[in-house]
């Protein structure tokens, strides 16, 4: 059971695989349940630079998720966005286990 309530789901599309003849393979889908919030907030992204996010997702535990992978999100009025993630930053306890993943889209 997560710490907070995890009423909205998001699908992660993971990056697919070279074929080895120039093409790129489906990858494998993911439903997970999430809380998603819209706000803005500047975070820095892995290369260093800052980036402005619009949505904050938080999933339970250490969550699979990559920079590669393709995360959709469709909110209670239809509207349907999707992006790949600018930051994944796990939070965790004092020993070490991960128990929130949040991410900035």
């Amino acid at each position: 059971m997560a710490l907070i309530p995890l009423k909205q789901t998001i699908t992660v599309t993971k990056a697919g695989e070279s074929d080895g003849w120039g093409g790129v393979e489906n990858g494998a889908v993911l439903t997970l349940p999430a809380r998603v919030v819209n706000e803005t907030k500047t975070v820095k992204t892995p290369t260093g630079e800052e980036a402005v996010t619009s949505l904050r997702i938080t999933l339970h535990k250490l969550a699979d998720i990559s920079y590669d992978d393709t995360i959709t999100f469709t909110d209670e009025l239809g509207a349907t966005i999707e992006r790949k993630p600018l930051s994944i930053a796990p939070k965790r306890m004092l020993s070490g286990r991960a128990i929130l993943t949040e991410v900035y889209v």
